[in-house]
């Protein structure tokens, strides 16, 4: 399920670092082994790529990665750094959250500093990039007014016969971060967002809505499996969420695939994949549909499948997890998605050119699909024989 030609201590030493605290806590002698043998430039370069080095960087000081003063003195930097984001980032999360309040619209934070707070305690944590957040969907409107008066804009143009944007609205500000306005946090469902709104409570009187053990768990699993299965960062957070909010609560994947069957595909292989990677209980696929077993072996924990091919990756894993009778809506999501390089005008052949544009796009694209799905289907075979032969 998960790639395994390249053992580098670099990356063995930061899939260690992503796990749960059980299972870090158990091969810590062997992170401390791998920690001899990494060159710092490259452990560096690896987690900058994979945009974790200050929350990895701060468990590889706690053991004992300062006896190597490159590495420190890299951790230390960008550990400074990504707080003063990190703070700007919450400050205003804050702030829009409140504007809403006061507009009578129930909202709450996604990702993001609100995430790091909650989970590490430390708004530096994860990087700060747009600021994410869940209205309801009859508030979506009234919310975009809302931060409209706070300095956001929204240049999109909504349709009468598509009123809802795909997933978000994107918004922006002259000096502030972007601002995605939520409906729901995945292509496939429409009520999991909203009762998962609902379900929210605060930890405390003043302060903001969080999501439930159960349902936040189910995010961050939708949110890793919307990205392809790719990278380490979010995998870290499910794994951090598991540590730090289920507990001893109830946080069952197959009882939220039950209630919202849409959400089963994803769930069911983001938690397999999670499990191996992380060390969160999750879903065994040895009797799945081979569409989800070739959707897991899609995952790309170190990025290192080349950038095209991650992006194509990111569609033909909705594409392979679509439910019935929505596969042609995740072929037109990546048809529908902005060309590079594109700039297109009015004038007399510019449709038609944007036509063969997205036609050529999509004839790449579809050949990347190809060539993922035929090496998947190998590494599958693969494991089977070795199954049976053991």
């Amino acid at each position: 399920m998960l790639p395994g030609g390249d053992h580098a201590p670099e990356r063995e030493l930061a899939r260690l670092l992503a796990g749960t605290e059980q299972s870090r806590r158990a091969r810590a002698d062997e992170a401390l082994g791998l920690l001899d043998r990494v060159q710092a430039g490259r452990l560096i370069g690896l987690l900058d790529r994979l945009n974790v080095t200050v929350l990895f960087g701060q468990r590889l000081l706690a053991l004992g990665a300062g006896d190597d003063a490159r590495l420190e003195e890299a951790v230390s930097a960008r550990m400074t750094a990504a707080r003063e984001t990190g703070t700007m980032h919450e400050l205003v999360t804050l702030g829009v959250l409140a504007g809403l309040e006061r507009g009578g619209i129930r909202a709450l934070a996604l990702k993001g500093s609100a995430l790091a707070r909650q989970l590490y305690d430390d708004v530096g944590a994860r990087s700060a990039g747009d600021v994410d957040i869940l209205v309801a969907t009859e508030d979506l409107l009234g919310a975009i007014a809302i931060v409209g008066d706070l300095g956001w804009r929204s240049n999109s143009r909504r349709s009468p016969a598509a009123p809802l944007p795909l997933l978000h609205e994107t918004l922006t500000h002259p000096e502030l971060p972007r601002l995605e306005l939520h409906w729901r946090v995945h292509w496939y469902e429409t009520r999991f967002a909203a009762d998962a709104l609902q379900r929210a409570s605060r930890p405390g009187p003043g302060a903001p809505l969080r999501m439930d053990a159960q349902d936040g768990l189910a995010a961050l699993v939708l949110f890793y499996v919307r990205d392809g299965l790719a990278g380490l960062r979010m995998a870290a957070d499910v794994a951090a969420w598991w540590d730090e909010v289920c507990g001893e609560r109830d946080c069952d994947l197959v009882a939220v695939a039950d209630r919202y069957p849409s959400l089963a595909a994803p769930l069911m292989v983001g938690s397999a994949v999670l499990a191996q990677l992380v060390g969160v209980p999750g879903a065994a696929l040895d009797q799945a549909p081979l569409r989800w077993r070739l959707a897991a072996e899609l995952a790309a924990p170190f990025h290192d499948r080349g950038l095209a091919q991650l992006k194509a990756n990111v569609s033909l894993v909705d594409l392979l997890l679509a439910p019935p009778g929505e596969s042609r809506d995740a072929v037109r999501r990546e048809a529908s998605k902005p060309l590079e390089g594109a700039a297109f005008t009015r004038g007399r052949g510019v449709e038609a050119w944007e036509r063969l544009r997205r036609l050529e796009h999509m004839l790449r694209v579809m050949r990347r699909w190809v060539i993922a799905v035929v090496l998947a289907a190998g590494r599958l075979a693969r494991r089977r024989r070795l199954t049976s032969g053991a």
